[in-house]
């Protein structure tokens, strides 16, 4: 399995409820916003990166059913310029 490269949980884990990062914000071309976690699929979990789908959770990095909190697409493959993830407080630089 692969680990989340901000929780370091293994994605698809059946013991992993959510993304376990502290600071649940992104910053999106210059504007910070928090990350959504209203939206999965009808699965008990998420078909992409094994979360629990429950409101409040967040799925991992990088999982296609996240969506941005600025123009609502996925956001793995919108168009908004996405520049870091807050985690313990500190922002990490997506790449």
């Amino acid at each position: 399995m692969v680990k989340c490269k901000d929780c370091g949980k293994e994605k698809g884990d059946k013991k992993t409820k959510s993304c376990s990062i502290k600071v649940r914000c992104i910053r999106i071309n210059g504007e910070t916003y928090a990350r959504d976690t209203t939206q999965f699929d009808w699965n008990a979990r998420c078909h992409d990166c094994g979360i629990e789908n429950r409101v409040g959770n967040i799925h991992h990095f990088g999982c296609d059913m996240e969506r941005c909190p600025r123009c609502g697409g996925q956001l793995i493959s919108c168009d908004c310029e996405k520049e870091a993830i807050g985690i313990n407080e500190k922002w990490t630089p997506v790449k």
